[in-house]
């Protein structure tokens, strides 16, 4: 019960830790950069797109498996709280509010801690991982490719995928200054949560 608990925290720390980014608006992960990208195009709520882009990220993983997991379910539940709490967050809880661009730096950075320490607590619980990951995971075990290297790949097409986008359709580019930022202090701070949870949890066992 306790692991579930940490879990539904770490989840509610990435949600709020990513509406910050979102708020933001000065850049944010090649991932989520997708969802942002389709909302300048759409003007659909970031959250609801987000969604959307986690449920083909499950659709592809059950192509690749060729069968139907538990945890397809669990990924689509994460995704739905994820979109709720996210859309909730950034358009009525901080909608009304202007930032300026020092603000912005502050509530990225803020955003960027608050989402990192939530992945790596969610890593160490090892209940369920995002759908992105899942992806990433399924496809290196189809194909016998390295996780990383499936993962960097990924990230690879979606930075493609969304610069052309942005370009194609003239709006607004969501690769800024703020993802130079996360790929600078995400994964670092991801670590270290990781391990000091992994620990803390087999101490308790």
């Amino acid at each position: 019960m306790k692991r579930y608990l940490l879990f539904i925290l770490a989840l509610m720390m990435v949600s709020i830790g990513d509406s910050l980014c979102f708020k933001a608006n000065i850049g944010v992960s090649p991932y989520e950069a997708l969802a942002l990208t389709f909302n300048y195009m759409s003007h659909i709520k970031v959250g609801t797109l987000t969604l959307l882009v986690n449920a083909c990220m499950i659709l592809f993983q059950v192509t690749l498996s060729k069968q139907f997991k538990i945890k397809y379910v669990l990924q689509f539940l994460m995704s739905l709280f994820f979109g709720l709490v996210v859309n909730a967050i950034v358009y009525q809880v901080l909608g009304g509010i202007t930032l300026q661009y020092y603000q912005s730096l502050i509530i990225e950075i803020i955003g960027l801690c608050f989402s990192a320490s939530g992945c790596g607590l969610l890593v160490a619980l090892n209940v369920c991982v995002f759908p992105c990951e899942g992806f990433a995971l399924t496809f290196s075990e189809t194909f016998k490719v390295d996780f990383q290297k499936a993962r960097q790949v990924m990230d690879i097409i979606l930075v493609i995928t969304c610069i052309s986008l942005s370009l194609s359709f003239q709006c607004g580019f969501a690769l800024r200054e703020g993802t130079i930022m996360a790929a600078c202090i995400f994964s670092p701070i991801m670590g270290f949560v990781q391990r000091s949870a992994t620990k803390g949890l087999s101490l308790q066992n």
